[in-house]
């Protein structure tokens, strides 16, 4: 019974969250103004900093990132011009910072490329 009581308010605090991104972030779609409903979002990544949130429209297909800073109440949204399912984003937001030297490696890699303009 306390699994059951305990599942529940997960639920709706998670449906409370969803809530409040909608009316905080985005009520309608920036592409085709259909109103977002709970079904829409997906949250990416949550701490108690900030939040990432994929909004999605079930009318034109379009796709946001909104990114909240939960202690200054700002937020941001852009849009997702992406192949990559909501799923594969979580998955790669959850990966470790990229080292500098790696990205000077690849860098001076792909100068050296004739075909490839940097």
């Amino acid at each position: 019974m306390i699994n059951k009581r305990t599942r529940r308010t997960k639920e709706k605090v998670s449906s409370d969250n969803l809530n409040f991104f909608i009316e905080a972030i985005a009520k309608f779609c920036d592409k085709c103004g259909s109103p977002y409903t709970v079904d829409n979002l997906q949250i990416i990544k949550d701490n108690d900093f900030s939040s990432i949130i994929h909004f999605s429209c079930n009318n034109c297909k379009s796709r946001h990132i909104a990114t909240f800073v939960k202690p200054m109440g700002v937020s941001s949204r852009m849009p997702v011009n992406s192949d990559l399912s909501v799923d594969e984003i979580a998955k790669f937001s959850k990966g470790s910072a990229i080292p500098v030297d790696d990205i000077l490696t690849v860098y001076s890699m792909l100068s050296k490329d004739p075909v490839i303009k940097i």
